[in-house]
């Protein structure tokens, strides 16, 4: 069966839907606009597949991609989630 997961190439579509990121997000990292999680990326002309075998040990692993700080103040549930909030 791992054999079977190591032959597969899914799309980025697809990719997105088993990680509950977005499609373009993952067209973002393929292209090197975000961080890349350590999953190879084969390319046929135009067409882009990732090997499903490397995308589920990535998940299996459960490392987080490092997101970057959004700029500018944080939104009011940004700052109510934050227990180390100033409530002076």
């Amino acid at each position: 069966m791992k054999q079977e997961h190591k032959a597969k190439l899914i799309s980025t579509k697809e990719a997105a839907a088993l990680t509950g990121m977005s499609q373009g997000w993952w067209r973002d990292a393929v292209n090197g606009r975000k961080p890349m999680p350590p999953v190879r990326v084969v390319r046929f002309g135009g067409a882009v597949r990732l090997p499903l075998g490397d995308l589920l040990r990535y998940i299996e692993k459960g490392s987080p991609i490092q997101s970057r700080r959004r700029r500018g103040r944080p939104r009011k549930t940004e700052f109510m989630a934050n227990p180390n909030r100033d409530l002076t």
